[in-house]
């Protein structure tokens, strides 16, 4: 009887330590457990913790791509603008302001040579109707991207003026311009014909309060009688 009791004893005790070890075990394995992984693979702006900037970042390679895909469509706008100006060409550098929910929720072209709003207004409405990737860390994103479109090669290019051809006509017509108000800078570019009219213009900015200024200035440099550049149109950049 002796050896049994000693026996249970024994068991007793390595039953309760084998049950604490089993106890303890799954408390080893969850100190054991790594760090979740957050994946920020699909550009999105997270779940708003913490303070967000007002500008955040964006893809550079998936804006690329976006600028990319468009390119088909600013082609199409181009062709349309050489129906009404021939020796259509010039530089253009876009902005486009991209929402949390990866929409254009403005875009501007604030710098162009190309001298044609309606091609310019064409390419800003493609870009309106793209989805572009979401912004990390801001409220928006910017985007930029530059693009030079040349005159057809089988087309004589304009006479190139400079902003001095035009400087007395435009202290001229300085009151009439002034009259727009402020805002800018803009960056205005003209077509003239040959008798000194204005075939086409454009204009560049980058913010929208500038819009009703912008409107107002084509409007008025458009109704301009510039000098003649003789035998064959020109082309004039210049700023305000």
């Amino acid at each position: 009887m002796e050896f049994t009791r000693s026996w249970a004893v024994r068991c007793l005790v390595s039953c309760a330590w084998l049950a604490t070890l089993a106890c303890s075990k799954p408390k080893q394995e969850e100190a054991k457990t790594p760090e979740p992984i957050v994946d920020n693979s699909d550009d999105s702006s997270g779940s708003g913790m913490g303070v967000m900037a007002e500008v955040g970042g964006l893809n550079e390679e998936k804006v690329e791509k976006t600028f990319k895909r468009l390119q088909p469509a600013f082609t199409d706008c181009l062709m349309a603008g050489l129906k009404r100006v021939e020796f259509l060409g010039g530089e253009v550098q876009f902005l486009v302001e991209v929402s949390l929910e990866g929409q254009a929720g403005a875009a501007f072209i604030e710098h162009s040579t190309l001298g044609d709003s309606e091609t310019e207004l064409c390419m800003l409405s493609s870009i309106a109707a793209s989805k572009w990737p979401k912004p990390v860390g801001g409220r928006i994103g910017l985007a930029r991207s530059g693009l030079t479109f040349d005159v057809p090669n089988d087309v004589r290019g304009p006479v190139l003026w400079t902003s001095n051809n035009i400087a007395d006509t435009l202290s001229r017509n300085e009151a009439n311009l002034s009259e727009c108000g402020s805002g800018g800078p803009f960056e205005i570019t003209s077509y003239v014909q040959t008798n000194g009219t204005v075939m086409a213009a454009g204009i560049a900015y980058s913010n929208a309060a500038s819009q009703p200024a912008a409107e107002c200035y084509l409007e008025r440099v458009r109704a301009i009688k510039f000098p003649s550049p003789g035998s064959w149109p020109a082309k004039v950049t210049f700023k305000r």
